[in-house]
């Protein structure tokens, strides 16, 4: 899948998802699992996508002689949002060692997922992951919609409380400035926000499974 088909899916399936919940699914629960399965492949892709092409470029560059001040700054800013803060620490040290050293620093490179951070348990995290997806968390609200569930544990209280969550994660698009029609680009921070929020919601969805008795 190139780079723009994973963007181009990624966009569709979050505004599909912060819609009118399709007909075709029995309820927010299985819309919810489903469509969160499905942007986390695209999320995955599009970074991973993302940041091959800014290291290429930038190797390039590097390997003709043509990286100026300007040229780091602008990598920095593609990367700092897409790799974790030790990695994006480890990079711009070594920006001032040999080409052979910033190469192999830039190929060791991953992006972090936050999804994959909340599927961890808490202490494992990376911490700056563990920081930024409590503050997510947070601001969508999750903890009083986890709190309705718990206080009726039910499928009627589970399926309302992830219905607004997807309206929260739609007005969080809209206050992040993450875009939601299929002619717009979503820059490494919009990734960093729909990673975040994702990976949030993963962590409300399975509190609200296991309010309702029913683990992930």
């Amino acid at each position: 899948m190139t780079k723009m088909e994973s963007h181009s899916r990624l966009v569709y399936a979050l505004r599909v998802f912060t819609g009118e919940r399709p007909a075709c699914y029995a309820s927010e629960k299985e819309f919810f699992l489903v469509s969160m399965g499905d942007m986390e492949e695209y999320l995955r892709d599009l970074q991973s996508e993302t940041l091959a092409e800014a290291r290429a470029g930038f190797i390039r560059a590097l390997e003709a002689g043509l990286v100026k001040p300007e040229t780091i700054d602008a990598f920095k800013a593609v990367l700092d949002p897409l790799v974790s803060n030790s990695d994006f620490k480890a990079v711009c040290a070594g920006m001032a060692g040999s080409r052979e050293f910033v190469k192999s620093r830039l190929l060791a490179v991953k992006p972090l997922s936050l999804l994959d951070e909340a599927k961890k348990e808490e202490a494992l995290r990376d911490p700056d992951a563990r920081r930024r997806l409590s503050g997510a968390y947070s601001r969508l609200n999750f903890p009083a919609l986890l709190k309705q569930v718990e206080a009726a544990p039910h499928d009627l209280a589970a399926n309302a409380a992830l219905a607004k969550a997807r309206a929260e994660i739609s007005d969080y698009c809209g206050v992040y400035k993450v875009p939601l029609r299929g002619a717009d680009t979503l820059t490494p921070f919009s990734m960093s926000c729909v990673d975040a929020a994702l990976a949030a919601a993963y962590l409300l969805f399975k509190g609200v499974n296991r309010a309702t008795r029913r683990d992930l």
